[in-house]
């Protein structure tokens, strides 16, 4: 099952374009709803890397391309990520551990998109937004709360699809 992955991301585009409506829905306030780090989890625990990275790429391209930021700045993270993650399947071994992987991956995630937007709009516009460190601080608390709250239900979807592939159920024991 080399292109797993690929049907993988087929099964989680439809909760990265929620994310993305409900985002333009909140473009008033300025929220952005982050889920793509909590996306590489239940992904990273099953796949071989050479199946999560190109996820978690794709992953990250796809969150990038309607937003003004470099190119593989998210993606870069995310891969890193994955190959951290599927380098060391112990830290994915039961629940709490990969509860706590989805928050500290959203979050690590959304503070390089963060970082990278800040750089793309000080080269670009050349004006600062009136209250970054604000912004900044409730969109990587608002990352954080959603990793814990949406890597649940993304990854019930994401292990059926995975079940439904013929993908192996991960180990529980070293």
């Amino acid at each position: 099952m080399g292109w797993a992955w690929l049907i993988l991301l087929l099964a989680t585009y439809p909760w990265l374009l929620g994310a993305d409506l409900a985002t333009d829905m909140l473009a008033g306030v300025g929220a952005i709803i982050f889920i793509s780090g909590a996306c590489i989890i239940a992904p990273c625990r099953r796949l071989r890397p050479i199946q999560a990275v190109p996820f978690a790429a794709c992953i990250g391209f796809l969150f990038e391309a309607r937003r003004p930021i470099p190119d593989g700045a998210l993606a870069i993270t995310l891969v890193a990520a994955s190959i951290f993650l599927t380098a060391n399947k112990p830290l994915l071994r039961n629940t709490p551990r990969l509860l706590r992987a989805a928050i500290i991956t959203n979050t690590l995630a959304c503070i390089a998109w963060s970082i990278a937007v800040t750089i793309a709009l000080d080269t670009s516009q050349g004006a600062r937004p009136a209250t970054p460190w604000v912004q900044f601080i409730l969109q990587v608390s608002l990352a954080t709360i959603l990793g814990a709250a949406a890597y649940l239900p993304i990854s019930l979807v994401q292990n059926f699809a995975m079940d439904r592939i013929g993908i192996p159920p991960a180990a529980d024991t070293p």
